[in-house]
């Protein structure tokens, strides 16, 4: 009879001991994600032509045939899209207004 109490302590801990060894369930962990830089400025409007339907930037960088601009307001929110076309004369470029309307002095970012 003395090993029937040792008998049931061993089944009790075989039980318990095999309950830690059950895996969990693992929580998804949201990727953390990186802060966006803020947009970089590459110049100021010089000009707008609405009727023709382009604005001159003066730029210290020459960005490609195509690149998408961004003119923002003095707050930083998009007034306009503009596309560099091919004419060029440092230190201006020329850009098509896609969308928007661009205002002389606002930023310009790539």
């Amino acid at each position: 009879m003395k090993s029937f109490p040792r008998n049931l302590l061993l089944v009790f801990l075989s039980l318990g001991l095999g309950a830690c060894a059950t895996p969990r369930p693992r929580v998804p962990v949201a990727p953390i994600k990186a802060p966006t830089p803020p947009p970089q400025v590459i110049g100021r409007v010089s000009l707008v032509n609405t009727v023709q339907g382009f604005a001159l930037i003066e730029s210290s960088q020459t960005p490609e045939t195509g690149t998408m601009l961004q003119a923002r307001s003095m707050e930083g929110e998009e007034s306009a899209i503009l596309k560099v076309t091919p004419e060029k004369k440092n230190p201006f470029i020329i850009a098509d207004i896609v969308k928007g309307k661009p205002l002389v002095g606002q930023a310009v970012t790539q």
